[in-house]
């Protein structure tokens, strides 16, 4: 069975998403360049997301 990841796109609501557990920022480096801000990654209901 394959892991659910969740991505979600977001503006100023992503900092404070109700339910978000083990909430860490990463950097992440790509082939296109460095993104505009840290990617936020945590679990939302047993699920993982960035």
């Amino acid at each position: 069975m394959r892991k659910t990841v969740i991505g979600v796109i977001g503006g100023s609501g992503v900092y404070d998403i109700d339910g978000l557990q083990d909430a860490r920022w990463l950097d992440q480096a790509s082939p296109w360049g460095a993104p505009s801000d840290q990617i936020l990654m945590g679990r939302l209901n047993g699920v993982e997301m960035a």
